[in-house]
């Protein structure tokens, strides 16, 4: 079964195995029927942003893939960062470039909202002045770890080890509590035009 096909590759899945070619070379890994996390965006509770947080920043330590939601596949109810990914996305990128906490604080901003930080622009539309978003005034922990991560000065930022440890602790009390937190409701990135999204920003940090 062909699962994309472009110009430059092609992916067929074959069982449990994807495979991608671009006529030259063929790469395999693990077939994720589930997809990419993009499909989640505007869905997704709290204990799934947790452990998001969790599995992507345990494995970007390690790996190369650019972080963003596209190149973040879901396994069940676990995370898998992509083995092919290459390039990174602007939109998941920091004022200085590419760099994986900023990108993995915007990624869960716009899987958890179903809207983009800063419009769309990624890193270009912040400014050191710029008011970080909060996620849900609800959510401290996780709003204040997002804003964290999303900071325009790289050393207010955490490091992917903290944010693995604060995931962990959150993701064993939020599988206590059994409580879940649902997504606003008001806020659809696929039935609001985007010249109206302003009025759904989510709130400033003082």
């Amino acid at each position: 079964m062909i699962i994309h096909k472009g110009k430059k590759y092609t992916i067929e899945c074959k069982g449990d195995v994807a495979e991608k070619t671009d006529g030259k070379s063929i790469r395999r890994m693990r077939y994720y029927p589930e997809r990419d996390a993009s499909a989640l965006a505007g869905e997704i509770d709290e204990l799934t942003a947790w452990r998001l947080l969790r599995d992507i920043s345990r494995q970007a330590s390690v790996s190369k893939t650019p972080i963003s939601p596209e190149h973040i596949l879901i396994d069940g109810e676990g995370f898998i960062l992509s083995e092919w990914s290459e390039s990174s996305d602007d939109r998941f990128n920091a004022p200085e470039g590419y760099e994986p906490v900023w990108a993995l604080a915007a990624s869960v901003f716009q899987i958890f909202l179903g809207c983009h930080v800063f419009q769309g622009m990624g890193g270009r539309g912040q400014s050191s002045t710029a008011p970080v978003p909060v996620l849900r005034r609800e959510l401290p922990e996780l709003s204040t770890l997002i804003a964290r991560s999303l900071s325009y000065i790289t050393g207010n930022r955490p490091t992917l080890r903290e944010i693995e440890e604060i995931a962990e602790a959150n993701v064993s009390r939020c599988e206590s509590l059994k409580t879940e937190f649902p997504p606003r409701k008001d806020v659809s990135s696929h039935s609001i035009p985007s010249d109206e999204l302003d009025k759904y920003w989510p709130e400033e940090m003082n």
